[in-house]
Parts: C-alpha cells; structure tokens; sequence
C-alpha cells in the first residue's frame, strides 16, 4: 500500500529558526507523536539515524525500527530522507521518502512536507483509511509542537 502526503505548514519564525530547529534532531524528534529513541548510525560518508516509532493504528499498536538516512540538504531551504524498517518480527514494512522545503512568507516561514511511504505486511491489509487518518492526526501534533516551539521564543 503506497501512502502519499502533502501537507503545508505556517510559522511565525524566520526561514534560518525553523531550519535550525530541522537539524537538532534531539529537539525535532522530540515534537513528533510515538518517537521512542533515535541515535545516530555512525555510518561514513551519510548523516544517518536509528530510530524506534510506536504508533496504534485501528486495533494495532506497532513498534517499528526505522533507519533514517538523510539524503540532501540545500541550507535553509530543503532537507530530504529516506525512511526503511519493519517490527520486530518483519510482519510490518515500511519504506520511502520524504522532504521538508522550507520558503520565506509574509508572517515568517511556510513549510511545505511530501512523504510517499509504501507500508507492506499485516498493517497494509488495514487499508489506507486508518492509516491516512492516524498520518493526518500525527501530522496535525507535530504542527501544533513546532507552532508551539516559535510562540514560545515569541513571549
């Protein structure tokens, strides 16, 4: 099952505070829904990331192990990954990509996020459905965090 989004996002901080708050993975992962750990993959020559995502979608809760490999970087404007992994047991995939363009706008920055995520195994046979519907839900958390990240450097 492939799963395309694209979600465009409004922020009250200039272009070089939202890119900056893009690459401290530290403080990034810790806005987004269902992160348990991440830690950087030592591997030479890529910037690259384990990480452990726990979601529930419909009567499943998931735990999947991702590597995160970022791909290409144009400072401050783009940051694009790749995103592979499966559960413990393999019966949940999970491969694709995804990028976040950044571009100035009148009250600050406006973000523009694609992801197309194919999702194989017992969670695809779930449908589309739930699974957009959790992505939507999810997406909709993590812009209200970063939202919440530049109104506080605002006060």
């Amino acid at each position: 099952m492939l799963l395309k989004l694209a979600e465009e996002l409004p922020l009250s901080a200039s272009v070089e505070e939202v890119w900056k708050l893009l690459r401290d993975t530290p403080r990034l992962t810790g806005l987004l829904a269902g992160v348990e750990s991440v830690a950087p993959l030592h591997e030479e020559g890529k910037e690259a990331y384990a990480a452990k995502v726990s979601e529930r979608i419909g009567p499943f809760k998931i735990t999947m192990n991702l590597d995160v490999c970022i791909t290409e970087t144009v400072e401050p404007s783009l940051l694009k990954a790749t995103i592979k992994g499966a559960d413990a047991m393999g019966l949940n995939r999970m491969t694709g990509s995804m990028q976040v363009a950044l571009s100035p706008a009148l009250s600050g920055t406006q973000m523009h996020f694609e992801a197309s995520i194919e999702v194989l195994g017992k969670l695809a046979t779930l449908g589309a459905v739930p699974i957009r519907r959790r992505t939507t839900q999810a997406f909709a958390e993590f812009a209200r965090n970063i939202q919440g990240q530049f109104a506080k450097e605002r006060s």
